[in-house]
């Protein structure tokens, strides 16, 4: 039997022990990063966690708490959904209220202005809702995966001992091998994409503020 580029067995099994190792401190590396807050065991972002935005914290106008009639007006609705959405680049949103809030008659202004805020914030909290749902999801998924690929990693040990004297234990050795090193790096390429998944709920509240901010400064009162 021949061997590519001369690569005896025994050189084979070190250089893939010494894989299976360096992925083995990777994961620990990124095993230990997962937070561990006993408050929020499934939200995994540097940045606090908070349910819901409240008008209190953008918002020196009016009370809009209880006002839910932006609903049952079609025209004021289709235009939340446009400021709202956060491929409707700010400018044109701020374009778009600017346009509307001029067409209101000026005695009731104010208060459609109002009513759009309202409107406008309980759409952003119900979309803000499923973003942080989805990172909860994630963190979840990710944190069982990390216990499966520690147990996996503590069945090798066994399983190399019985490998040494056991054919039938080379071959389950392999197969352990290999899934260990497909978790792992699946567990790595996820974790990676984290700090962009931890980005959405920042710009969502960022929009929140802006739109809050200019609907506040089309107001007289």
């Amino acid at each position: 039997m021949t061997f590519p580029r001369g690569l005896v067995p025994s050189q084979r099994l070190i250089r893939t022990r010494l894989r299976i190792a360096c992925g083995a401190a990777l994961f620990a590396g990124m095993f230990a990063a997962l937070p561990a807050r006993p408050d929020e065991p499934e939200w995994p972002c540097v940045q606090r966690r908070v349910a819901t935005l409240t008008a209190a914290q953008m918002w020196d106008g009016p009370d809009v708490e209880a006002l839910t009639g932006w609903q049952d007006d079609a025209e004021m609705e289709r235009l939340i959904k446009a400021l709202v959405s956060r491929a409707n680049p700010m400018e044109q949103a701020s374009e778009s209220l600017a346009q509307w809030a001029k067409a209101q008659p000026d005695s009731s202004r104010d208060e459609k202005l109002k009513m759009l805020f309202a409107g406008v914030l309980k759409t952003i909290n119900d979309d803000r809702a499923i973003v942080l749902a989805g990172i909860g999801r994630f963190q979840h998924r990710q944190r069982q995966l990390a216990e499966r690929i520690q147990e996996q990693g503590a069945a090798l040990g066994a399983l190399r001992a019985k490998a040494a004297l056991d054919e039938k234990a080379k071959a389950e050795l392999t197969v352990a091998e290999d899934r260990y090193k497909w978790d792992t790096r699946f567990f790595a390429e996820r974790q990676e994409s984290l700090p962009l998944a931890c980005e959405i709920p920042v710009q969502i509240e960022q929009r929140a503020f802006d739109l809050a901010r200019e609907i506040r400064a089309l107001m007289k009162d």
